[in-house]
């Protein structure tokens, strides 16, 4: 009997999730079918049903896997969420994995997966500096930081990440720093 952390499943699923990664590269997952799908991973039909409705299921696994991972990472600095070294952390991640995240942050079809990290990132920001964005002008100044960081880890991406690790953080910090400061 199958369990799901059986190792052939799991395979069979990050087959899968790749495959429907590398097309949404090239097309919007609107377009893309399960024969797609199938035929990039070298699996059929019947193997994609048995682990998924429909394209939009195995997106959806993607990105809460994406999430889940995340928040592993950023739970697993020791440092607190608003320091370099936990900005660090969270780009090697984002680098490790950059065929998840050049699609779930880069692509027009994972708007809802944007906005739900960027809900959740700025929900632990706001637990580790608490009082800092109460006011109207400091939810504001939140959210252009929220938004202007991501920017910033869009365009580091889509640069094939041409900056350092380490430089990328700092500079993420300091201007953020700078915002809070004002």
């Amino acid at each position: 009997m199958a369990t799901k952390n059986n190792r052939r499943i799991l395979v069979t699923r990050r087959i899968l999730k790749e495959s429907l990664l590398e097309l949404m590269k090239e097309k919007p997952i609107t377009k893309i079918s399960i024969k797609e799908i199938c035929d990039l991973s070298e699996m059929s039909r019947s193997t994609f049903y048995m682990h998924y409705q429909d394209q939009f299921e195995l997106l959806k696994d993607i990105e809460d896997e994406a999430l889940d991972k995340t928040f592993e990472t950023l739970g697993s600095a020791d440092a607190s969420l608003n320091s370099v070294e936990s900005i660090e952390n969270f780009l090697r991640y984002v680098k490790e994995n950059r065929s998840t995240f050049g699609v779930l942050l880069c692509q027009p079809d994972t708007e809802e997966f944007q906005n739900l990290i960027l809900e959740k990132i700025g929900a632990h920001v706001k637990a580790s500096i608490p009082g800092v964005y109460d006011s109207k002008k400091g939810s504001y100044l939140f959210t252009f930081v929220m938004h202007g960081s991501i920017d910033v880890l869009r365009t580091w991406i889509a640069s094939d990440f041409d900056l350092e690790i380490p430089a990328l953080a700092n500079l993420i910090f300091k201007a953020c720093s700078s915002v809070t400061n004002l």
